[in-house]
């Protein structure tokens, strides 16, 4: 099981570092509603370690968004200073 959650969460990372939002957010669904398919079928297999496992990979793809959403506010800032410039030299 471990392993699907690792695969699963290797997509999404992937997914993330694309930026295909669409698809990291259905990978991320399936990771979600499988989590909760084993919680309420074997709750035996949540383990400490299983748990922590699942929290370092929310991590990573927690920081890999905050990275993205950082680009993003980047090039937002720098397309806004073009677009004034433009207003300014066109005047």
């Amino acid at each position: 099981m471990r392993l699907q959650f690792e695969e699963l969460n290797h997509h999404i990372a992937s997914a993330i570092t694309d930026k295909n939002f669409s698809r990291a957010i259905a990978l991320d669904t399936a990771r979600q509603d499988a989590l909760k398919d084993l919680c309420l079928k074997d709750p035996a297999l949540i383990d400490e370690g299983f748990f922590t496992f699942i929290e370092h990979c929310a991590g990573e793809n927690a920081s890999l968004i905050s990275q993205i959403q950082n680009d993003m506010e980047e090039l937002t800032t720098k397309s806004s200073q073009q677009m004034r410039m433009q207003v300014a030299y066109s005047r």
